[in-house]
Parts: structure tokens; sequence; C-alpha cells
């Protein structure tokens, strides 16, 4: 059995490249809505939560449940994901007073941290968000800023969970591939053993 990634949709318009991107990798993914998670994950080795055109501050914001997912899966939030998680856990979440939308440049990169491997200082990224976190989690650290974004990618210590604010799956982001290869292959540890004409292969959306 192949292993895969679960991906929760919380209706980004780049889901399906989050999920592209992977399958680049040769690892298999499945999409989901954020509020259908699996009763049972032992089939997944890891879990990206999606972009959203909600705000986390919103009485309708989509809240999933994590309670089996965070601290016992490789967990990365992408954009309103990793909002999620950094408001979720005392994080401070608000409306951004600079235009967080286009091109940007990582002006500072963790690069000891194996997330960032290889992604160089000044690499391309794209932002696409109104609010933005302005205040990290007591148990987070920051990885990356960009000139307007002091945390553009950050992780949960003791535990295997990192969020970032930019788009990894989105051509614009240079190193995007690379740093969602990083996460999958060199810290979660899966195999890049997938092709799309596998027997088994399932539906894009559930």
């Amino acid at each position: 059995m192949h292993q895969k990634v679960l991906i929760l949709d919380f209706g980004s318009q780049y889901t399906q490249l989050i999920a592209r991107r992977v399958r680049e990798l040769h690892i298999y993914s499945e999409i989901i809505p954020f509020n259908k998670v699996p009763n049972t994950l032992d089939d997944y080795q890891a879990v990206i939560l999606s972009g959203s055109p909600s705000s986390v501050r919103s009485e309708q914001a989509p809240i999933p449940d994590l309670s089996e997912i965070q601290g016992k899966k490789p967990l990365l939030g992408i954009c309103y994901g990793a909002q999620f998680l950094a408001h979720a856990h005392g994080g401070v979440v608000a409306p951004s007073a600079t235009r967080e939308y286009g091109r940007a440049r990582l002006a500072e990169v963790n690069s000891a941290d194996p997330f960032f491997n290889g992604v160089e200082k000044q690499s391309q990224v794209w932002m696409s968000h109104s609010d933005t976190i302005k205040q990290l989690p007591a148990e987070a650290e920051v990885l990356a800023s960009t000139e307007d974004v002091e945390f553009a990618a950050y992780r949960f210590n003791n535990q295997t969970t990192y969020g970032i604010q930019f788009h990894p799956e989105v051509y614009h982001t240079e190193a995007g591939k690379l740093i969602i290869r990083n996460f999958l292959v060199d810290i979660v540890g899966m195999k890049q053993d997938w092709t799309p004409d596998a027997s088994w292969i399932q539906p894009l959306l559930i």
C-alpha cells in the first residue's frame, strides 16, 4: 500500500494545486472537506491544511477537529491553515495593515531547520491573505519572514507541526515544491513511489 497525504480543504482556490504538487513528488494525496475528517487516520502519513477565503476571526470561520491530528500526525498549515493553528493556540491573528497579496521575498530564513533546507534568502513567495499573524503561540518559533510579514513561516516546538502564510503550491513561489518536498520527504520520511497509473487510485475529491 502506498503512503498518503490528507489535504483538508477550507475552500481555497489553490487546494487542487496542493494535491498536484504533492503528486508531482510521486506521493499520493487526497482532498477531503475540513469537516469530514475520517474516523481513522491510520492510512495517512501527513496532513496539510489548505488556505481559505474565510477569516479565522469570523464567527462563521471553518473550524476543523484536529484532536486526532495535531501532535499525532505531521501537520502543515498553509495560509488560513497556518493562521488557524496560531489562533487556536493563543496566537494573535488580525487584519493586515499592509497589502499582503502578490509577490514577496523571504528576508529571513532559518535554513538550519530541514523545512527550509536549500531555500535561500530573497527567494520569491506568493502571498494571498487579508489577515496576518501578529503573535505566535508561546510554544511556536518563527522560521521565516518577509519585509512585511514577520511570521511568514513557523513551527510548533516538540511536535511536527509547521505553518506558512505564503502559498508553496503556486508557481510564483520559487522554492514552493522544494518546501513541500522537504516537509513530506525529509521531515515526514515519505517514499516517492506513487505513479498516476497506480491501480488503486481514488478520485481527487471526496
